[in-house]
């Protein structure tokens, strides 16, 4: 393992949402927006100017890159994890994605770092056959990072909103029309 920083005063963070992050826990299923039958599903979309629009709730691990201090002292570099979001496509294989993600909480050198975030993405997608479908995903997040520790360990204390890049790749796997399991890997620079 790895651990950055940009300055002896302020830790380099980066929540990698890494392993399974996003969808796999309990099977966690991504649905798109109902259809009614006047309109077809794929001009439905809660974003404006998208359609074939989805909504998922996630849940998985975080994982913390922190600076974990003097040789000898405990760290725990992750929590569970969850993220809200909304997405449709403007294209039959591009579109853009919104959430809200709360990264948990991690605990070092006495204290506590704990994160939250606004995220905006563009999606691609591939369909390989009926049912499996490949994505990748590129964009920001702001971030709201709350930080507290001993004055001694040389890291900087407080709350700081920033924003950071974030990528992630993943695979969904259609039930039915409306209902899908993701299987996705995020990882997202909050500061």
């Amino acid at each position: 393992m790895r651990y950055a920083r940009r300055s002896s005063a302020s830790p380099w963070l980066i929540a990698a949402l890494g392993g399974a992050f996003f969808g796999v826990l309990c099977g966690v299923a991504r649905a798109q927006a109902p259809a009614d039958a006047s309109q077809p599903s794929s001009s439905r979309s809660l974003l404006p100017w998208t359609q074939s629009g989805y909504l998922g709730l996630s849940g998985g691990r975080s994982r913390y890159d922190l600076y974990p201090g003097p040789a000898g002292l405990a760290y725990d570099e992750g929590d569970t994890a969850w993220k809200l979001n909304a997405g449709g496509y403007f294209h039959r294989n591009f579109g853009v994605e919104v959430g809200y993600l709360d990264f948990g909480r991690a605990y070092r050198l006495d204290g506590r770092t704990k994160a939250r975030g606004l995220n905006l993405s563009l999606v691609g997608r591939a369909p390989v056959g009926d049912r499996l479908e490949l994505f990748a995903k590129a964009g920001t997040t702001y971030s709201r990072t709350f930080t507290s520790a001993e004055p001694v360990y040389g890291v900087r204390a407080g709350r700081i909103g920033r924003m950071g890049l974030s990528f992630g790749v993943g695979a969904s796997w259609g039930f039915t029309p409306n209902i899908a399991a993701v299987l996705e890997w995020e990882r997202h620079r909050l500061h």
